[in-house]
């Protein structure tokens, strides 16, 4: 039997409110408190409970070996799972906080980042990919309903982090009228190779279920740390209609506890995206993201994609910018 890399903890955290937060800590193996150099938050989107971030905690700190020093926290929102709190009390801001004062009591001074946001104007699915792998989806449907046929569009946030941001610019791609499908690409990464680690076919594989269970085929965006993976499915998904690639795209692929590698250019974007031609790509540098500025990486892609394609640069990554983007694409493809 193969050892475990890794220990878990379960406990409560009292909130403000005095509520108990159900809660579980994933640590390397030999990792103790005095060593730990960094906390990552799990946040659960309601109404899921933690089970659905379990498995990418797991997979992440076993990643790390014995002697990783950043641990995982996974819990429960309150109202849902094991955590008290009434179903329609949705205070959420109140157990991050309470989450950052038990971190700080028990570890000091050290860096906690929330991996999502917990709440928000989406209807969150989860949708059966293949056998033991799920894909956690936001969808927000188009205001006013999508009566001139725009195609819907396939958001990828950057890895681990949907947060408030990722959130708005999708309301307001649903507010011109387009449908928005959007994933945090990390947790289906982390879920689908938690069993071994995936080649490009069972991505390509995966998302061409994912697009079949949209209503047409989408427009896929990718923001920095996802630019890759969007360029990736593009190139070996038919469905898919356009690419919209902001920032850094081949960094994207760098794990290799989820990516399997064994093959030298298994994910090396320039054996690849010339296959997306002749379905429009956009390249865009988003200068106010650390990862958004491609550089010379960009200008390699360009070269290797066909027609019809552009480049585009832009510092704030605003959702009028982005509709600039889709309304170009869907020209390209008319």
């Amino acid at each position: 039997m193969t050892e475990s890399l890794y220990t878990e903890e379960t406990f409560g955290i009292l909130t403000d409110d005095n509520l108990y937060l159900d809660c579980a800590l994933v640590k390397s193996l030999n990792l103790t408190d005095e060593e730990t150099r960094a906390i990552r938050v799990w946040v659960p989107r309601f109404p899921y409970t933690k089970m659905t971030t379990v498995t990418c905690a797991r997979q992440e700190v076993a990643s790390y070996g014995r002697d990783g020093k950043i641990a995982h926290l996974i819990f429960d929102l309150r109202g849902t799972g094991e955590s008290e709190g009434l179903p329609g009390d949705k205070n959420f801001d109140l157990d991050l906080q309470a989450i950052r004062a038990w971190a700080e009591e028990r570890f000091g001074d050290i860096p906690v980042s929330f991996m999502g946001a917990p709440a928000d104007h989406a209807t969150v699915r989860l949708i059966p990919i293949r056998a033991g792998v799920v894909m956690e989806t936001y969808n927000y449907p188009a205001v006013n309903g999508n009566e001139d046929g725009r195609a819907p569009l396939l958001y990828l946030a950057s890895y681990g982090n949907f947060d408030r941001i990722d959130n708005a610019r999708c309301l307001a791609l649903a507010r011109a009228g387009y449908t928005v499908c959007a994933i945090d690409p990390l947790r289906y990464l982390l879920h689908a190779s938690a069993r071994q680690r995936l080649t490009p076919t069972e991505i390509w594989q995966d998302f061409q279920t994912l697009c079949e269970t949209m209503a047409a085929p989408p427009i896929i965006i990718g923001m920095p740390m996802a630019a890759g993976l969007a360029l990736f499915c593009a190139a070996g998904v038919a469905a898919i209609q356009g690419v919209i690639a902001v920032g850094q795209a081949q960094i994207g692929f760098n794990a290799a506890h989820i990516f399997d590698r064994s093959g030298r250019h298994n994910f090396f974007l320039s054996r690849h995206v010339y296959e997306i031609a002749p379905r429009p790509v956009v390249l865009v540098n988003y200068e106010k993201h650390p990862l958004g500025n491609a550089g010379d990486e960009r200008e390699v892609l360009l070269e290797l994609c066909g027609d019809p394609k552009k480049a585009a640069d832009h510092k704030e990554m605003s959702p009028a910018f982005l509709l600039e983007q889709v309304a170009w694409v869907e020209k390209q493809k008319s």
